[in-house]
C-alpha cells in the first residue's frame, strides 16, 4: 500500500438522487461512492532503495554518523533533529551533498515551512528564491539531480499549501518525473492531474508508478479503475478491478468501486452482487453498504435500500450521507415524516 504521508484524501463521489414524475434517476445520474487513495507522496522510501549504494557512505567518518542518525530521526518524524544531522552531514565529502540538501527539504516539507524549502533549494542550487518561483526558469533548467529534487520539494509543497499556483506547481512537477526512476514525484504528478481533470494523463502516470514499484500495486491500481472510468474507459477500469481482485482477492475496497462500475454500465445484478461481496468481506465497510443501497433505491427496492443504510447508521452514528440517503428511501415509501427526520439529522451533522 502507498504510505500516506500528510492526510488520506479519500475521494468520495456523492450520489445525487433526482425525482421526475415519481421516478428515481436513471443509472447515468448515479454518483456512487468509489474510493480512491490519493494523496501526495512526502516521504522518500523508494529513494533509499534506488540509491543503497551512492546514499550509503563506506566511510564511518562523523558526518556519515550524522547522515544516518538523520534518516533514522526523519523516518521517526524528529524533522528539527534530522535537518540538524543533515546539515553536519553535507560538510563530509564523504557524504552526498545532494541527497543531505533533499532531506533537508523533505523535513521541512513535512513542517509545512514552505519558506525554508524555497531557501535549501536556493542554496543546493545557488539560484534566488525569485527565479526558483519563476515558471519558465523551470522550463529552461538543466537536468540535474539538484533540479529534479528541487522540482520536487517546490512542486509538492506548493500543490498542498498554495495550490492557485497552477504555473509553477506545473512546471516543477513536470520537471520532477525528468527522472524516470522517481516514484514519489510520478505519484505527486498523477495527483496534480487527477486534481484538475486530466484523467488519461493520471493513468499514463500511474503506470508508470506501478511498473516502478510493484509492491505498490493494489493502492495504484484501485485508483486507477477509478481514473479509467473517469476518462471514458470502462473495459479498461474492469480489468483494473480484475487484475486487483486475482492479486488481493480479500480486498474489499477493489469490490466496491467494481460494483459501482456495474452499477454505472446498467449491470444492477453484477452490481448488487459485487457489493455484497466487498460487504461480506468487510462489513464496515460504509460506501458499499451505501452503493448497495443506492443502486436498491434506483431499482425501488426501498426495503432493502432502507437495510442497508440503516446498517450503515448503525454502525457510524455521524455518518450524514447514510441519513440523507435514507431520508429518500423514506419518502420513496412514503414515510414524510421519517424523510424530514433523516434530513434533518444529516443538515445537523454537515454543519
Amino acid at each position: 500500500m502507498i504510505t500516506l504521508s500528510k492526510k488520506l484524501l479519500l475521494f468520495l463521489l456523492f450520489f445525487l438522487v433526482t425525482f421526475v414524475g415519481g421516478k428515481v434517476a436513471s443509472a447515468q445520474d448515479l454518483e456512487l461512492r468509489e474510493i480512491c487513495y490519493l494523496d501526495y507522496r512526502t516521504d522518500f522510501a523508494s529513494l533509499l532503495e534506488k540509491n543503497k549504494d551512492s546514499l550509503f557512505p563506506s566511510s564511518s567518518t562523523l558526518g556519515a554518523v550524522h547522515f544516518y542518525r538523520g534518516l533514522s530521526y526523519l523516518e521517526n518524524s524528529m524533522f528539527p533533529e534530522a535537518i540538524s544531522d543533515f546539515r553536519i552531514a553535507r560538510t563530509d565529502s564523504s557524504v552526498s551533498r545532494t541527497f543531505c540538501n533533499f532531506y533537508i527539504g523533505v523535513a521541512f516539507l513535512r513542517l509545512n515551512q514552505s519558506d525554508s524549502i524555497l531557501k535549501i533549494c536556493s542554496e543546493a542550487l545557488n539560484v534566488p528564491i525569485t527565479q526558483l518561483r519563476n515558471p519558465s526558469f523551470w522550463q529552461n533548467a538543466p537536468v540535474t539531480q539538484d533540479h529534479i529534487f528541487s522540482g520536487y520539494l517546490i512542486g509538492t509543497d506548493e500543490a498542498l499549501n498554495h495550490p492557485t499556483d497552477t504555473n509553477l506547481i506545473e512546471n516543477c512537477l513536470a520537471f520532477g518525473i525528468k527522472d524516470q526512476e522517481f516514484l514519489e514525484a510520478y505519484i505527486n504528478f498523477g495527483v496534480w492531474n487527477f486534481q484538475n481533470n486530466r484523467f488519461n494523463k493520471t493513468v499514463e502516470l500511474y503506470k508508470h508508478a506501478l511498473e516502478l514499484e510493484p509492491k505498490y500495486d493494489s493502492t495504484i491500481i484501485l485508483c486507477m479503475g477509478v481514473v479509467y472510468r473517469m476518462a471514458g474507459d470502462p473495459d479498461q477500469s474492469l480489468k483494473a478491478y480484475i487484475l486487483l481482485k486475482s492479486k488481493y482477492p480479500r480486498f474489499a475496497e477493489g469490490y466496491n468501486n467494481r460494483g459501482c462500475l456495474y452499477a454505472y454500465t446498467d449491470k444492477d445484478n453484477k452490481a448488487i452482487s459485487t457489493l455484497t461481496t466487498a460487504i461480506r468481506k468487510d462489513h464496515s465497510l460504509l460506501d458499499a453498504l451505501c452503493n448497495r443501497g443506492l443502486v436498491y433505491l434506483k431499482l425501488k427496492n426501498y426495503d432493502r435500500a432502507f437495510d442497508d443504510f440503516t446498517d450503515a447508521i448503525q454502525i457510524d452514528h455521524k455518518f450524514a450521507d447514510a441519513y440523507y440517503y435514507r431520508g429518500f428511501t423514506r419518502k420513496a415509501m412514503g414515510d414524510l415524516s421519517g424523510s424530514i427526520v433523516d434530513y434533518s439529522r444529516a443538515i445537523e451533522l454537515k454543519k
